[in-house]
C-alpha cells in the first residue's frame, strides 16, 4: 500500500511517499494527491520511502507529469531509491523527469519563506547527484491519504 503524506511550502508541495508505486490502487492514490494539490508552482515527489515501482506506477508518474505541466505546474522527483533509479535507467526514463536536488530544495525552501539567500541560477547548478545521495524528512506533514 501506498501512504502520502504532503508539505507545504509556499507554492511548493512535497509529496513523501511510502511503499509501493504499483499499478492499481497505489497509482490512483497518487493520482489523486497530485491532482488534489491547489494554487502551487512546484510538486515535489520525495521517493526516499518507495520500495518498488513498476510499469503501472511509471505510467502514473508520466502522466501526473504531463497533466501538471498542462496546468503550468513543475513535476520532480527526489530521494529516488537504488531500485527506483535502476528501474527509471532500465526504461531510459531518467532523462524524461526532473530531479530536485538536495541543495535546489534548500533554494526553495528559502524561497518559500521570502529569504533571498539563494537564486534559481544557483540551484540549477547543484549536482545532480544530490538529490540521489541524501534523503531528507519533513516535520509536521499533512496526511493525503
Amino acid at each position: 500500500m501506498l501512504k502520502i503524506t504532503v508539505q507545504k511550502l509556499g507554492d511548493i508541495r512535497v509529496l513523501r511517499c511510502h511503499g509501493r508505486i504499483v499499478a492499481g490502487d497505489a497509482g490512483s492514490i497518487l493520482r489523486n494527491a497530485v491532482l488534489s494539490q491547489r494554487h502551487t508552482g512546484m510538486l515535489v515527489i520525495d521517493l526516499a520511502r518507495v520500495e518498488r515501482i513498476d510499469a503501472g506506477g511509471l505510467g502514473v508518474l508520466l502522466g501526473l507529469r504531463e497533466s501538471a505541466r498542462s496546468r503550468a505546474i513543475t513535476v520532480k522527483l527526489m530521494n529516488a531509491t537504488k531500485r527506483v533509479e535502476e528501474i527509471l535507467e532500465l526504461t531510459h526514463l531518467q532523462s524524461v523527469f526532473e530531479f530536485c536536488s538536495v541543495r535546489e530544495l534548500f533554494c526553495l525552501l528559502h524561497r518559500a519563506a521570502s529569504m533571498p539567500s539563494c537564486s534559481a541560477d544557483q540551484s540549477n547548478r547543484a549536482d545532480e547527484n544530490d538529490s540521489r545521495n541524501y534523503s531528507v524528512e519533513w516535520p509536521e506533514a499533512v496526511s493525503a491519504v
